[in-house]
């Protein structure tokens, strides 16, 4: 019953054609690569001969063959994209094939209900191997195969008078995630082609999701966008319903990492952390006073003002550029990051950089606290601690300062120089996996260097955008703290941090192993009043903890507010700072902190 008529034997064939054509390519890119210049050229050759026939065949104007060889070509590396956990792709041909088939029989083209079907059971045939880590994967010949076929099918089946909705309802999840992924990536000046895990599947994993959960997930997806889709041909009066009802679902599909806790659960965030236990205190240095110093991370905003304080103390500076490292998202222990950390080939490229340093001071990093969670970022917040810490041990450096952040403590209401910790975010947990490399590495070194943490608190300088953003809202109608608005701040200076770095690295003394910027005795209501030069409102505490409370609940739901969230509960209740590390290293003295919130300084 469903065999196509000869009619339609033209479409099957050229179907056919374009599918193996297709994965020719993809077979050719898995056994030997091809250059994505010459790739993409093939794909769109591939496309605009399928569809020019497919026009030609119809009658169509031959002014829709550009885009819809673009279509066939994005299609094909969508579904390449989208191909990276078990069973996705094979459940994702096996629910667009009898979508289609379904909307054969609706629209009495037997042709379609015939490929439909045989796209569905051919996929069904390779889930069983498809599902499970240790059995076969798709490869690009695969996943070229099933972008290449669903392209031709629906650009045949619009072609020939379905409804465009009907036949493109099925690639809605598919396209909603890779161009979501494109568009947010270009506006944030990543590069599109590089590796990456922020597809709404992959961040699903990262919330313990299993790879079948997810795969069943997204499938789910599709096929409500699918039977959406279906009820446009059947009932063409409620078009627009559809339409509506299928953003709404794609929508709700690009929201449901962050339903999930986006990247990271809450057990991913602080549990997963392997615990470690505090390093015993670095021995005393008798005659102590180092004089070349080397700053890993030079250009970046604080490391930059580190080499201007150090140089104007008349101390030899090296600059160094931090190496490009990456790491996975999902790792969590410490130990893991150390042995990635020891095989990598940068370890003894930095060393031989960091030969005869008396100091080293690691002011590298990603300085993104509304990140999401990448293998950049936590390759430059969670490895490269690790790989400078070795590298340091093999260059035989007196003594080396990793710049951490007091973030990594979470809103806990006094932050001290224990190892426990409490991550919020992606940033707060990459901070903290690196203190946990950072301090594993230690124990294993045998040269007898220095190793110590520095918990940067929040640094405010000239020209940095997150000073800028608290002066515009102490100078707004929101600028308001909680009663009685006398708490104390972790609001600090660049010039602060710089002076404290620099005495803990001429330090002579028993020095901790973790470290806290010392206080700069600001309340929540001075740096209100030092950027805008008036009183902050001051509201009750009852009202803001409410309020605080609840958008804490929305940050569960939705974790791009819980960053915006906390700011606001550190504007109105600041944090406090326990008197920690050696009395001698607690004073700050003078700081230019109320002359930097104002807007004067020089600027860096």
């Amino acid at each position: 019953m469903l065999a196509p008529d000869s009619g339609s034997s033209f479409l099957v064939v050229v179907v056919v054609f374009a599918a193996a054509a297709v994965s020719i390519l993809g077979l050719i890119e898995d056994i030997r690569g091809v250059p994505v210049s010459i790739r993409a050229a093939l794909q769109l050759v591939i496309g605009a001969l399928s569809s020019g026939l497919l026009l030609l065949n119809a009658g169509v104007n031959l002014a829709w063959l550009p885009l819809a060889a673009l279509f066939f070509a994005a299609n094909v590396n969508f579904a390449n994209f989208m191909d990276g956990v078990n069973g996705i792709s094979s459940l994702q041909g096996l629910v667009v094939g009898f979508a289609f088939c379904a909307l054969g029989l609706v629209t009495g083209l037997t042709w379609l209900a015939s490929l439909g079907l045989i796209l569905g059971m051919a996929f069904i045939a390779f889930l069983p191997w498809n599902l499970v880590s240790s059995g076969m994967f798709l490869g690009d010949v695969g996943s070229y195969l099933l972008g290449g076929l669903v392209a031709t099918i629906a650009t045949a089946a619009i072609i020939e008078g379905v409804h465009p909705i009907a036949a493109l309802a099925p690639l809605t999840i598919y396209w909603a995630d890779t161009v979501s992924v494109l568009v947010r990536r270009t506006l944030r000046g990543e590069p599109i082609f590089k590796a990456h895990r922020s597809h709404v599947f992959q961040r699903l994993t990262s919330t313990g999701l299993s790879h079948v959960t997810v795969a069943l997930l997204v499938s789910a997806f599709t096929l409500a966008t699918s039977a959406l889709g279906l009820l446009s041909e059947w009932r063409p009066f409620l078009v627009w319903t559809s339409v509506l009802a299928i953003i709404v679902v794609a929508l709700c599909y690009l929201s449901s990492a962050r339903w999930r806790g986006n990247r990271i659960s809450p057990d991913r965030v602080t549990s997963h952390l392997s615990p470690i236990s505090k390093p015993s205190p670095n021995p005393a240095r008798l005659g102590w006073s180092p004089t070349c110093w080397v700053v890993v991370g030079a250009t970046g905003f604080i490391g930059s003002a580190l080499v201007r304080d150090l140089e104007a103390q008349g101390l030899g500076v090296i600059k160094v550029s931090a190496p490009r490292v990456e790491l996975d998202p999902d790792t969590y222990d410490g130990q893991s990051v150390v042995d990635i950390a020891a095989s990598l080939s940068e370890v003894d490229m930095l060393a031989a950089q960091l030969a005869g340093a008396d100091v080293v001071i690691n002011a590298a990093g990603m300085a993104s606290p509304d990140a999401e969670a990448s293998a950049s970022l936590y390759g430059a917040n969670s490895l490269l601690p690790a790989v400078i810490a070795i590298a340091t041990d093999k260059a035989g450096a007196q003594r080396l300062i990793h710049l951490s952040s007091a973030a990594v403590q979470g809103d806990r209401p006094m932050l001290d120089d224990s190892v426990d910790v409490s991550p919020f975010s992606p940033y707060s947990r990459s901070k903290a996996l690196g203190e946990r490399a950072f301090l594993l590495a230690t124990q294993a070194a045998d040269s007898g260097s220095d190793f110590v943490v520095i918990r940067a608190t929040s640094v405010q300088g000239q020209g940095r955008r997150t000073t800028e953003s608290l002066r515009r809202i102490a100078r707004s109608p929101l600028a308001s703290v909680a009663a009685p608005g006398t708490q104390p701040t972790v609001v600090s200076s660049l010039d602060g941090l710089t002076t404290f770095v620099r005495r803990v690295g001429t330090y002579s003394d028993p020095l901790p192993a973790i470290l806290l910027q010392p206080w700069e005795h600001l309340t929540v209501g001075d740096v209100l009043k030092a950027a805008s030069g008036r009183e902050p409102i001051v509201l009750p505490a009852a009202m803001c903890r409410a309020a605080i409370l609840i958008g804490m609940a929305a940050g569960k739901l939705f974790p791009v507010l819980a960053g915006l969230v906390r700011r606001v509960e550190l504007m109105w209740f600041g944090q406090g700072q326990a008197d920690c590390g050696p009395e001698g290293l607690r004073e700050t003295g003078l700081t230019s902190i109320r002359d930097v919130l104002a807007g004067g300084g020089v600027r860096l």
